[in-house]
């Protein structure tokens, strides 16, 4: 289990010490994944946990507060992914005011040195800190040198030049288009949300669809349309074949975007119940029709092809 800590001050000697992965860490995907990997092999060479450190909230969040909701995973998530990688603390430090305001040898020298007591450092080898990041991968080594902290840059994981590198910009862009079986290769695993079962309208319990509608919260909102999920609900392990609608619900006169998933032979009351969500394939955009019994209609096929994909 990975033990988090919400501050880099007032730890303990035994909280320091550990070789850290340092960045945002949105997603978790290949890029990020290799940058903790390297981390894993120099701690266990040097005999010193593994740790990973990334800034709450993110730094997009804090520069740009009114923008649309873009996160890929929930803490949640992400503390299931990386304690299956091995990772032991994870250290999240607060974006704020000081933070934003420090220079690079302040960062450095402040939550580093004095804060995390690391030994050693990895970061992409595009990883910019300080103060309108006035500080890069040369000034870090240098001033790390200087207190003794190893740094070591990784570079971009990518699948070719044609692709570019695995980034949870290029994640973003392929869920905003839809294209769920990219983002699941560039996660190496599918897109996976979460959120507690709300009580909707029900209108779909009403034509033999009941489903389960879970708010997409700080979640980026992918393409509108109808997927193929599976649903694991609560103290389950197993992942329940699903069809599901992302979008605003337009024939009924929505406005919010969520998630509403049918499991297939499935009735069981779970609302209130925090359930995840993991996202297989994209089978149509959103669309507004002329009734709700069209609509019905279309709901039947979307899920004869679910099942199909499932072969159920």
């Amino acid at each position: 289990m990975v033990k988090v800590f919400q501050s880099y001050s007032g730890l303990s000697k035994s909280e320091q010490g550990a070789v850290i992965a340092l960045g945002n860490f949105d997603g978790i995907h290949r890029g990020h994944q290799a940058v903790i990997n390297v981390a894993k092999t120099v701690a266990q060479k040097a005999g010193k946990p593994l740790g990973l450190a990334m800034f709450n909230p993110h730094p997009r969040r804090y520069f740009k507060p009114d923008e649309a909701d873009f996160l890929l995973m929930s803490r949640k998530v992400r503390g299931e992914v990386i304690s299956a990688m091995g990772v032991e603390k994870c250290y999240e430090i607060p974006f704020d005011d000081a933070l934003r305001n420090m220079d690079d040898v302040e960062f450095v020298e402040e939550v580093l040195h004095k804060g995390l007591g690391i030994s050693h450092v990895v970061v992409g080898d595009d990883f910019g800190y300080g103060k309108k990041r006035c500080g890069n991968i040369e000034t870090l080594q240098t001033h790390c040198a200087d207190r003794g902290i190893g740094v070591t840059p990784v570079q971009p994981v990518g699948l070719h030049k044609l692709y570019g590198k695995y980034g949870s910009t290029e994640i973003r862009d392929a869920l905003k288009n839809g294209n769920v079986f990219h983002a699941a290769h560039m996660l190496s695993r599918p897109w996976q949300v979460d959120g507690v079962v709300s009580l909707g309208a029900q209108r779909g319990r009403t034509i033999g669809f009941p489903t389960a509608n879970i708010p997409f919260g700080d979640f980026i909102r992918p393409k509108h349309g109808v997927y193929c999920v599976e649903v694991r609900l609560e103290d389950e392990d197993k992942w329940r074949p699903a069809v599901a609608n992302t979008g605003t619900r337009p024939t009924v006169g929505g406005e919010e975007a969520r998630i509403e998933a049918h499991i297939f032979d499935f009735d069981q009351d779970i609302y209130g119940q925090h359930v995840d969500v993991r996202f297989r394939s994209f089978i149509r955009e959103e669309m507004k029709f002329d009734s709700f019994d069209i609509l019905k209609t279309q709901i039947a096929k979307d899920a004869a092809g679910a099942r199909a994909v499932f072969s159920l």
